[in-house]
Order: C-alpha cells, then structure tokens, then sequence
C-alpha cells in the first residue's frame, strides 16, 4: 500500500527500533495494545513534538482502554543517549528517513505560517526564549493520528491540519475510543494472523548503535536509512 489511509486500509506489518530496543515487532506490539493509537509528528527535537511527548508522558495513566506509540522523525541511536526504557511510559518509534511517512503520505509544510496553530506558535515563542532556533527553510511533516486494530486494520484516521492538530493528552485518546466505541471487550481481541512482515530496513552494516541490537543474528531488518536525516538534525541536542 502506498498513499493516505482510510478506515478500513490495513498497514504492514514492520520491524522498528526505539531509542532503547532494536528491530521490534510492530505485531507484537498490536497484539499487545490494540486498539493502538498511532501517532505521527517531526523530529523529537523539535518544541511542539517534544512538549506533545512530555504530556502524552504525564497523562499515560488516562488511557486505560488502548495502547499509545508516537512516531518521530529522529535517528534511535542518538535519542539514545538520553532516553533510556524508563525515560518515557510508551514506545517510542524512530524513522529517522520518513519510511512510514512516506508510505502513509503525510503532508509536509514549509514556512512557519503555513503549518502553525497559536498553541504551536505559543509553543515555539517559548522555545526561542530559552535558546531554541529553529533551522531556515525547515520542511515540517503535518501529524497523522492513527487507531489500529490487532492485525493493522485502520479504525480511525485523522491527517492533521497544523502541528498541534493531534489528541490533546491521553486522557482525550481515551474519550476518542469511548466515543468511537473501540473500547476493547473484557478478553481481548483475537490475535493477529501471521502474515510476514513487511520489511523496511536495510543491510546491517547501516544498523543504528543502540540497546539490545548487539549480538543479534537477525539483522535482515535494519530499518532503512535510519543512519541519515533526510530533513535536519534534532534542533534541541535532545536536551
């Protein structure tokens, strides 16, 4: 598949890495969370996606229905050094080259006005008073808010408008499911089918130096290009 989602679409099944585990199962971790809400924004270091990941991070215990996994643009093995498997209460997938992006086609954004919201611009004034300057030119992804059954069938999709156009906090994730009455039945869902994953990955010679990927055999998957920023550096330093 290739192109924006709807409900309906079913996403492949892919192998990920985290700033503090390599080549994950996306299967596994639908099996484990379904229904998954799926959210897609830039670079952890940008202001908005970092401030977003601290109060998805606060409000965790809100969600008490679903899973939560956000997307960042950002290479695993530099958020490495400074987010550890404790640093945050759910995952945290890197595709540092747009892979999963591309594939969903989120828009992208150039100049501030044309992507920014008055909490975003409220967001980024903070920002540039503590020493945040934000690159020229900058190509921003617009965010992508997914809700994925056990096997990646899409039950929910909404493509942002501006930066800030995701679910407030978990505890409005968790009124989103209410209302769209996906909250799971006492049992569980069925597992998912065992289709084969989709690979996005490359040689491992391009594999990202992080946690739990050393002395592995299978690094058939490493994910692709994560080594490169197609777009600019984490602009913070990940401090």
């Amino acid at each position: 598949m290739a192109g924006r989602v709807s409900p309906g679409d079913k996403l492949p099944f892919f192998r990920y890495d985290t700033p503090y585990s390599a080549q994950n199962r996306f299967r596994d971790l639908l099996a484990e969370q379904a229904p998954l809400i799926l959210v897609f924004m830039n670079n952890f270091g940008h202001p908005v996606t970092r401030t977003f990941a601290m109060r998805y991070a606060d409000t965790y215990a809100g969600l008490r229905d679903g899973g939560f996994a956000l997307v960042v643009r950002s290479r695993a093995d530099k958020l490495a050094r400074s987010i550890g498997p404790d640093t945050l209460p759910y995952p945290l997938l890197c595709d540092a080259d747009g892979v999963l992006y591309d594939l969903l086609d989120i828009p992208q954004r150039s100049g501030g006005l044309t992507s920014y919201s008055l909490e975003a611009w409220q967001i980024l004034r903070q920002a540039k008073k503590n020493g945040y300057r934000p690159p020229k030119d900058a190509v921003l992804d617009l965010p992508l808010t997914l809700i994925l059954d056990a096997d990646g069938t899409v039950l929910f999709c909404h493509y942002g408008s501006s930066l800030t156009d995701v679910p407030e906090d978990c505890e409005a994730m968790q009124a989103l499911l209410e209302d769209l009455d996906l909250v799971p039945e006492e049992g569980g869902l069925p597992e998912a089918e065992d289709d084969g994953d989709v690979t996005i990955y490359t040689p491992a010679d391009e594999t990202p130096r992080i946690p739990g990927l050393e002395g592995r055999d299978d690094r058939d998957d490493t994910l692709d290009k994560t080594g490169v920023l197609r777009l600019f550096e984490d602009t913070l330093n990940d401090r």
